[in-house]
């Protein structure tokens, strides 16, 4: 035993005290002898004890007397009557008044030892459901607070919280749900999920989740309309033991504010370009006409001038078409005639026209072409791909250098890459070299003009052709950009 049980011996008769303190605590008991039942009562109010041996014929106070005090006092308490012959029927009393058993005088030892083994199980027993139901007690005061504290959380947050089941019912919602999906009536749980969400695509997605056909425990963002307001709505399956999905969790952010800012964002970028192109545009003729001698001789230092402000015109206009064509890529318009393409072609005249450019700063060009298939693509923005990457090969490589395409079949992919063997870029600027408007910082490329605008435009193509770029680079040593696209599919041979 960890905690030995202690047994209290009341009895006015030492031999019977004596007694018992040497058969019991022979046993692992801890005995506590008490002379008569004023004592007993007067160590029970400072010593707690597990089982009492009480004997019924004493001096000061009977054992009836200690029975009755110690039922209202330690109803818990179990207590065996130690009683004569001539007293069983006293004793049988006793218990039919609370008491858990008797023995008889003289003792039979083993019988003795049973009793006190019944009492002390019943004891411990009792000792453990006391504790196993406060425990539960306290589990399910922690459960309730903990619960409360959920539903304060939920019930404040401005997003809107659906969690249903694994028979898509709704079992718990916020207020703020009801009121993203414009609801103002009061709807109880468990409820059927077409009471809330009325989007074909969202439920379709939740049973999506709820089958598993989804990838694993990866949320799913998408946007649904109710009435005038965009929302975004993120669904995630909520798990259960052994990670088995038992209901699914969506988040509902109203992002109506941002897709009119993102609007606004755009036109003003589509009116400001407009209007700075044309004035451009016009400055930029008009001294092309003046370049031309149309107007009369110029003297160098005037014709280097005007050959100057035609330089910073065109790459303003460089700038003002990039931005055109990111606020279209955003817009979902950039790319819209897909036609079956031939990319080595494209390849081809893009090297050829960009030979000239590179002759001039002492940089060979090469291409390659192998088992080239057609692909489904808008041949201007194809084009627009290898006229930004291979301008940049050659801008950031030194004189002498080489820049390589090639292009060849892989399986139902056509991979395409660009190499130079230029300046490279830095480990640490390789994830931010798509974003708009990022430009590698390099002492070797501080002439390089640019807009930051180029590969973000050349990503968002190749994605929207559901092809994939990626790029190694090493300082000093050179980079490579990778690109793969999908091929049409070619008919099975018959």
């Amino acid at each position: 035993m960890n905690e030995k049980i202690k047994i209290m011996v009341v009895d006015d008769e030492k031999v019977v005290r004596d007694g018992c303190h040497r058969v019991l605590t022979g046993r692992g008991y801890e005995v506590i002898p008490a002379e008569n039942g004023q004592i007993a009562l007067d160590i029970l109010a400072n010593d707690a004890v597990d089982m009492i041996l009480l004997d019924l014929k004493m001096p000061v106070m009977s054992g009836e007397e200690v029975l009755e005090i110690t039922g209202k006092r330690y109803p818990d308490i179990p207590v065996i009557i130690i009683t004569g012959h001539g007293t069983v029927d006293t004793a049988v009393e006793c218990m039919k008044k609370g008491a858990y058993d008797f023995v008889t005088k003289p003792f039979q030892i083993d019988q003795f030892l049973l009793t006190i083994t019944r009492a002390a199980e019943k004891r411990t027993l009792e000792q453990k459901a006391r504790q196993f139901e406060e425990e539960n007690i306290r589990n399910l005061y922690d459960l309730n607070l903990e619960k409360s504290r959920l539903k304060t959380m939920i019930n404040c947050m401005g997003n809107g919280v659906m969690v249903t089941n694994r028979n898509l019912e709704v079992v718990l919602h916020n207020p703020a749900l009801m009121r993203l999906m414009e609801i103002s009536r009061e709807v109880k749980n468990p409820a059927a999920i077409v009471e809330i969400i009325n989007h074909e695509s969202l439920i379709n997605t939740l049973k999506q989740i709820q089958t598993g056909e989804s990838s694993g425990s990866e949320a799913i963002s998408q946007e649904i309309a109710v009435g005038r307001n965009v929302l975004r709505a993120i669904s995630a399956p909520a798990l259960g033991p052994e990670n088995s999905i038992v209901g699914t969790v969506t988040v509902l952010e109203d992002i109506t504010a941002f897709k009119e800012l993102d609007q606004m964002k755009t036109d003003f970028v589509n009116m400001v370009a407009h209007e700075l192109r044309s004035p451009l545009v016009a400055i930029k003729q008009q001294n092309s006409v003046l370049l031309e001698g149309l107007c009369g001789p110029l003297a160098d230092k005037q014709r280097d001038l005007l050959t100057k402000g035609s330089n910073k015109i065109d790459a303003l206009l460089e700038l003002i078409n990039d931005l055109l064509d990111v606020a279209k890529i955003e817009a979902g318009k950039y790319v819209q005639h897909r036609v079956p393409t031939d990319i080595g072609q494209i390849i081809e005249e893009t090297v050829t026209l960009m030979e000239p450019r590179g002759k001039q700063r002492g940089i060979a060009l090469s291409c390659t072409l192998e088992n080239l298939k057609p692909i489904q693509a808008d041949p201007k923005n194809i084009e627009e791909i290898f006229n930004n990457l291979i301008a940049n090969a050659i801008n950031y490589s030194p004189e002498g250098g080489q820049v390589t395409v090639t292009a060849r079949g892989l399986g139902e992919y056509l991979e395409i890459k660009v190499e130079d063997n230029g300046v490279g870029i830095p480990p640490e600027e390789l994830p931010k070299i798509f974003d708009k408007f990022y430009r590698v910082k390099h002492p070797k490329t501080r002439n390089v003009m640019g807009t930051g605008l180029g590969l973000a435009i050349v990503k968002a193509v190749v994605e929207a052709h559901h092809g994939t770029i990626d790029v190694e680079s090493e300082v000093d040593k050179g980079t490579t950009f990778r690109i793969l696209l999908p091929a049409i599919p070619q008919p099975a041979a018959e």
